[in-house]
């Protein structure tokens, strides 16, 4: 019975593996493989992550149109496969607070910047874990109440609503704009509110300041409640056209509505995160026909905010829900006309400029958003590939090509230096030295391994080494003896190559 050791000494490699070139090889794909890993490294770079799965948006109180508008957006993402969690808030300012807070830049490097003593680290992870504020990736944030220059990591997605801003006074005197409001008791909204920051921007672009007239610090209900009163000579309102309060204002007696249709366009101009709207006759009630003419009013541009490295795919995924809910016709918009690429506060992030160049992304257009997604990140692969990869495949053939022939090749130059010296007067000595060197150059091409392919090849050049031995061998003889050996006939007269 034979032992192991006996079957290991009987094993004999394959004859393919003992003629496969793996020097050739490895010369050759080598350098090939390397090209082509560093065009796919270099192409990584460019890759961004898979979206997330999960995005938070604010809102806004319970029951307002933010929220609405959430629940809407909510079904769009679900059916894309990400899930959308509305945030409530107490309206646009938190929203843009929230966001502002989640600045990129850390507040270790932002103290060591102004040579402050850096925080320690346990007692950094104690306070953020304590007050850090929610996560929040985009908001609904109406126009007036932030700008780039108090945080420069937003951008805007476009304006997405119309909030028109109703200035209701008492009295029998009709305006086309704002009135004298100097000794006047004025309902401007709460104190740290969105529309308050509104409702003093356009106070003093006309002129007026705080100190002119007595501020109250209420809103909605309460200044409505406050005008009908008495306690108020003037409020400022953001309400939907649809709210109660303005229809009770609207048939009030001694309440009349500012309209701004004589320096509409001025405000605008001065202003620009303000947009003139017009209010239809018959708008707030039809039966009967509330307003009696058409009323022109200043609103609010209401903007989505977002991160500025916040994923493109889901940036482009808030596009397309504001398309589909914001793209109806509303009281204050025509048909298509939302969401809008109007810049004021905020840039207007580069995904959205295409959006709305373009509309979504062609791949978008006729896949699944997962599939879609990973199409276009795959294609910053596959550009390289057949850009690159796809040539050095190509050539790398004729290069192997190249490589085994030169292994062959390069004893011709032997033979043909040693031939031409055959040619001239040899003493003993130099036909004794090449002699030995044609033994040589045998026994290195007998070491040589080619594939069946180039094997004729080698072979042909063991016949032209023979040839030049069997001139070398009668040029000795006749130097010796005087007689002339008769050379073998050459059998390889095909010397193609």
């Amino acid at each position: 019975m034979f032992s192991l050791v006996d079957q290991v000494k009987k094993f004999r490699p394959l004859a393919w593996t003992q003629t496969f070139p793996w020097r050739e090889w490895l010369f050759v794909g080598v350098p090939v493989l390397l090209a082509i890993f560093v065009c796919f490294w270099i192409a990584a770079q460019f890759i961004k992550p898979a979206p997330p799965k999960r995005v938070v948006l604010a809102t806004g109180p319970d029951g307002s149109a933010y929220q609405v508008f959430a629940e809407r957006y909510r079904k769009v993402f679900e059916q894309n496969g990400v899930k959308l969690e509305a945030l409530p808030t107490k309206g646009a300012r938190e929203n843009y607070k929230l966001l502002r807070s989640a600045s990129p830049e850390p507040k270790e490097d932002h103290a060591a910047q102004n040579g402050a003593r850096p925080v320690p680290a346990t007692i950094a992870a104690s306070t953020a874990t304590e007050e850090a504020p929610p996560h929040v990736d985009a908001a609904f944030v109406r126009g007036g109440i932030g700008d780039v220059e108090e945080a420069p990591h937003l951008v805007s997605l476009g304006t997405v609503a119309y909030e028109a801003l109703w200035v209701f006074c008492r009295g029998d005197h009709r305006f086309d704009d704002l009135p004298p409001l100097h000794g006047k008791a004025v309902a401007i909204g709460g104190k740290g509110a969105g529309m308050r920051r509104m409702v003093t921007t356009l106070l003093k672009a006309n002129g007026t300041d705080e100190k002119d007239f007595t501020a109250l610090d209420i809103g909605g209900v309460q200044a409505a409640e406050a005008l009908l009163t008495g306690k108020a000579q003037c409020a400022f309102l953001l309400e939907s056209p649809e709210a109660g309060i303005l229809k009770a204002l609207f048939f009030a007696p001694d309440v009349y509505m500012v309209d701004f249709r004589r320096r509409a366009d001025a405000y605008v101009k001065k202003i620009p995160f303000l947009q003139k709207v017009v209010l239809p006759e018959g708008g707030i009630d039809l039966p009967s026909n509330m307003p009696i003419a058409p009323i022109t009013l200043l609103a609010a541009q209401t903007q989505i905010l977002a991160h500025a490295d916040l994923h493109p795919a889901i940036q482009m995924l808030f596009l397309q829900a504001a398309k589909a809910t914001h793209g109806e016709v509303g009281m204050f918009n025509r048909e298509g006309e939302l969401p809008a690429a109007n810049k004021f506060d905020f840039p207007i992030s580069d995904q959205a400029t295409r959006f709305f160049e373009r509309g979504p992304p062609f791949l978008q257009r006729y896949l699944p958003f997962w599939l879609a997604n990973l199409a276009d990140r795959a294609l910053v692969v596959l550009i390289p590939a057949l850009a690159i990869v796809f040539p050095l495949a190509r050539i790398l053939p004729p290069l192997y090509a190249w490589s085994m022939r030169r292994r062959i090749f390069r004893w011709y130059g032997e033979l043909m230096y040693i031939e031409n010296e055959l040619r001239r007067q040899l003493t003993k000595g130099e036909t004794r030295d090449f002699g030995e060197r044609l033994d040589w150059i045998e026994r290195e091409v007998n070491e040589l391994h080619t594939p069946v392919a180039f094997a004729n090849q080698l072979y042909l050049l063991r016949q032209h080494i023979d040839f030049v031995q069997h001139k070398l061998e009668q040029i000795a003889l006749t130097t010796t003896t005087g007689k002339h050996a008769m050379l073998p006939e050459f059998v390889g007269k095909d010397t193609e190559r």
